[in-house]
C-alpha cells in the first residue's frame, strides 16, 4: 500500500481503455444505466489491470469481457491518451489512472462477457465522436473528442495525449 492509500484510505488503481471506432466514425460506449446520483452515464470500455498483466493485454482482457470483441493485445500496439479518474464508491475515494488504446473495427453486436452483477444491466451505443467523453464526467471532454479525431484522421500521437480528468458524479461542478 503507498502512503496515499495508507494516509486517506483510497484506492490506486490502474486501466485500460479501448476507443472501438467503427466504420461510421462512431465510439462505442457502455453504460447507460444511472449512477446513485440519477445521472445517466456512458464510458469508453475498459477496466482495471490484473498484477500478471500489461496494458495491452488488459485492455484486450476487458474488451473481450464487456463486448464480446477479441483483440490481439500485440496489434492495440501502445497507448495514445491517458487520463485520471476520481471517485467515491461506497464512502472510499478511488482514483484510476486511464490508458487509451485506439482500434478500428467493423460494427458489432456487443455483448456483455462478464458475471459481475452491475455489468449485466449495462447496454451499448454507438456515439458520434463528438459525444465522447460528455457523458461520462469527464473535465474536458473535448481532448479526448480531439484526440478521437486525430486518430480516425490516421495521425497516431508519438507519445499518448494527456485527456484530463474525470469525476463521478458526487464530485461533479
Amino acid at each position: 500500500m503507498t502512503s496515499i492509500e495508507a494516509e486517506t484510505g483510497a484506492t490506486l488503481r490502474i486501466a485500460a481503455r479501448v476507443v472501438l471506432l467503427d466504420q461510421h466514425d462512431t465510439v462505442l460506449h457502455i453504460g447507460g444505466d444511472s449512477c446513485l446520483d440519477g445521472v445517466v452515464r456512458w464510458f469508453i470500455p475498459g477496466g482495471g489491470i490484473d498484477p500478471d498483466e500489461s496494458l495491452p493485454q488488459a485492455a484486450a482482457r476487458e474488451i473481450a469481457e464487456e463486448t464480446g470483441l477479441r483483440l490481439d493485445p500485440e496489434a492495440l500496439g501502445p497507448p495514445v491518451g491517458h487520463g485520471v479518474f476520481a471517485a467515491f464508491p461506497h464512502g472510499r475515494l478511488l482514483v484510476q489512472k486511464n490508458w487509451y488504446f485506439f482500434h478500428r473495427t467493423d460494427r458489432f453486436e456487443p455483448r456483455i462477457g462478464s458475471d459481475i452483477a452491475y455489468e449485466q444491466r449495462l447496454g451499448f451505443g454507438w456515439l458520434p465522436i463528438e459525444q465522447c467523453g460528455a457523458s461520462d464526467g469527464m473535465v474536458r471532454p473535448e481532448l479526448l473528442v480531439d484526440l478521437v479525431k486525430r486518430l480516425r484522421d490516421g495521425e497516431v500521437p508519438g507519445e499518448p495525449v494527456n485527456v484530463g480528468g474525470s469525476y463521478s458524479p458526487r464530485f461533479g461542478a
